[in-house]
């Protein structure tokens, strides 16, 4: 009997214990994943603080795999170091996980700024469904102003589901970071869009400083000595790979974990799958991140396979692979 260690809830390591029970009838599956309610589909997050979806609409039921007596669901665990010279997974409860065949599928988290960072009771995210939460529960006026400083999808979908709620916003954004060149939707349609949403966006302005209005919402001081009143601040830069908890273990990572076309790391038996997997195809000379909730799914079905039976299954240089996002098409979100 052989024992699977998938790190991460998301579409891949979802997708990836699924496929391991259905190849594997003896496999003894464990699923860890930080969050204590681990499955949900966090492309609907904005649409959750917007107001337009309630929770049980977010929160995911996945018979197949809480249903599995095989699959031990290890919820609200955080991994702490990976010691794959041991086969072992420390969590950061003290807890020990061995395994024989690893998947890392930790997806990517947000990177805060430095103001943010240093100003975090102050800031909020939306990366995860307890994000969406606290800002729901955050006594927010409807038609109170809202700063959102961002880029890309990331920044995109945070000013998406304030200004659906009924807020105002503000959206500080860089030039260069603003949109990335070669996206389905051009950086002329986006800003388009925002300025037919009456968005105030303000480029090359960043937050210095946050003050407190006496509990009543924040004074936000830019890099211009611009000075606004807000009842939120939101920080949604672009998501980077969860791999902090790989210092020192030896896995090659680079900007997400190195893995080849079968995601596979410089560990035979360590996998890697979805947002926190950079792909090396070193015989095409390509190498690519996945942006996507259903690339990201269909990466974990390749990967659960090769955990199984070692190798067989590769990825192409293909959208499905890499850039397939869940849902209605990006601008068309925006409707009411």
């Amino acid at each position: 009997m052989r024992q699977y260690v998938i790190l991460g809830c998301g579409p891949a390591g979802r997708a990836a214990a699924a496929e391991v029970r259905s190849l594997d009838g003896t496999a003894k599956v464990t699923l860890v994943s930080r969050e204590f309610t681990p499955f949900y589909l966090r492309p609907a997050l904005a649409d959750l603080v917007a107001g337009s979806l309630g929770r049980g609409a977010v929160v995911l039921q996945e018979p197949e795999i809480q249903g599995d007596p095989a699959i031990e669901i290890r919820a609200g665990s955080r991994v702490y170091r990976l010691f794959p010279h041991e086969s072992r997974v420390l969590l950061s409860d003290g807890t020990s996980l061995y395994f024989d065949r690893l998947l890392l599928a930790t997806g990517a988290g947000p990177r805060l700024a430095g103001y943010a960072a240093r100003l975090r009771n102050k800031v909020h995210t939306l990366a995860s469904l307890a994000d969406a939460v606290r800002i729901s529960h955050a006594g927010l006026a409807r038609d109170a102003l809202v700063l959102v400083a961002g880029e890309g999808h990331t920044g995109l979908e945070a000013v998406r589901a304030f200004a659906r709620r009924g807020n105002r916003v503000v959206y500080l954004t860089g030039h260069t970071r603003f949109w990335k060149p070669g996206a389905a939707v051009s950086r002329s349609e986006v800003l388009h869009k925002l300025v037919s949403e009456k968005i105030e966006v303000l480029f090359d302005e960043a937050v210095m400083d946050i003050l407190d209005l006496n509990g009543e919402g924040y004074r936000v001081v830019t890099s211009s000595r611009r000075t606004v009143d807000v009842g939120l601040v939101c920080e949604a830069r672009e998501l980077v790979p969860d791999v902090d908890y790989l210092d020192g273990s030896g896995i090659v990572v680079d900007h997400g974990v190195v893995v080849d076309t079968e995601l596979r790391t410089n560990f035979d038996n360590v996998f890697a799958a979805g947002d926190v997997a950079q792909v090396f195809d070193d015989e095409g000379n390509w190498s690519r991140l996945n942006f996507g909730w259903l690339s990201a799914g269909r990466q974990g079905r390749v990967a659960g396979h090769n955990l199984v039976h070692g190798s067989g299954r590769s990825l192409a240089a293909e959208e499905p692979f890499f850039g397939e996002l869940y849902g209605t098409k990006l601008l068309e979100r925006w409707a009411r």
